[in-house]
């Protein structure tokens, strides 16, 4: 029997996010920009999902290690926070590529509903990822990916790289 969706972890989630929104504002300085936006960018909103997600799995690995952690447990985390963040902004660029150009309400409107569909991804990704059997070279591919991900979210709250990665004003 499948378990319902765990809507607390969500509602925890999506205010995980919110907190590293808005984590430049209260706590200046290195640590603000390391967890907060720092520079207003679409990195910045990845690493926030990355980060909020993160917590999230940290917490499930103190509730579950007593029961028992499933079979790939830290690999299904490592792949989701390493990919779900692109897939959410892959998802919210997706109405702009197709010429939709959202007025400045309605695109914080959509962005809010992206970090719901980043999140509910996530947390949706982890029962079929948490069984999967998984060969050596996948689970060390997993994890450059996910130290990847890691090192571009910290460093980019220093410098963003390109134009992509910056928010239009």
């Amino acid at each position: 029997m499948r378990a319902k969706f765990p809507w607390a972890k969500f509602l925890l989630g999506y205010l995980l996010y919110l907190f590293f929104h808005e984590a430049d504002r209260f706590l200046p300085g290195v640590i603000g920009t390391l967890l907060g936006e720092g520079i207003e960018s679409v990195y910045a909103h990845m690493k926030m999902l990355f980060y909020a997600y993160l917590i999230l799995s940290m917490i499930d690995f103190f509730r579950l290690r007593t029961k028992g952690l499933p079979a790939s447990f830290f690999y299904a985390r490592m792949l989701i926070l390493a990919a779900v963040p692109w897939m959410m902004i892959a998802t919210y660029y997706a109405v702009e590529a197709v010429g939709i150009t959202l007025p400045r309400a309605a695109d914080l409107t959509w962005a809010v509903v992206m970090t719901a569909f980043g999140l509910y991804f996530s947390i949706r990704l982890e029962e079929p990822l948490d069984g999967m059997e998984l060969r050596p070279a996948l689970k060390s591919l997993i994890v450059i990916a996910f130290l990847a991900a890691f090192l571009t979210y910290v460093g980019f709250s220093f410098h963003v790289p390109d134009n992509f990665f910056l928010a239009p004003d």
